[in-house]
């Protein structure tokens, strides 16, 4: 597995010069430097949009007592779509207009979750109760002094 990871990591560069030279001489080397900066472009736009989103939607659930740990999995997939962004290439801009589409995310949520044994979803968060009527919640400390009798 760990060489499959190293063979990817080595044939992205690979690819994603081959894939500029080749648009370069299909479409003109200035239109390649502008498509390739449109999309870094719009990419960052809808990052920026999408990620105030899940702020804005984790910020209410954690006011109502919620764990926010849908919205904490789409923060981490914009945040590799931010790095896939910075990269130069049409293939990691590729990959991360993908992640920033909100049913892929929703999908590779359900299948990693799956994948690591606990469906990575709202229910299956313990949701934490409010105690029942009468019910005061602390902590105490008891406290030996002098004045305190064993």
């Amino acid at each position: 597995m760990a060489w499959l990871i190293l063979a990817g990591i080595v044939a992205l560069p690979v690819i994603e010069i081959a894939l500029f030279v080749k648009s370069a001489d299909a479409i003109g080397v200035l239109a390649t430097v502008a498509v390739a900066v449109l999309a870094v472009m719009s990419g960052a736009i809808l990052l920026r949009q999408q990620g105030l989103a899940i702020l804005w939607r984790a910020r209410a659930q954690l006011a109502q007592g919620q764990m926010p740990v849908e919205e904490a999995f789409d923060g981490l997939c914009l945040a590799a779509a931010g790095f896939l962004l910075v990269l130069p290439g049409f293939v990691t801009d590729a990959m991360a207009l993908v992640l920033l589409l909100p049913p892929v995310r929703r999908v590779l949520r359900r299948w990693l979750g799956h994948r690591l044994g606990a469906a990575v979803t709202m229910a299956s968060v313990q949701q934490r109760r409010p105690p029942p009527a009468g019910v005061i919640e602390g902590e105490f400390h008891e406290v030996e002094g002098p004045d305190r009798r064993p």
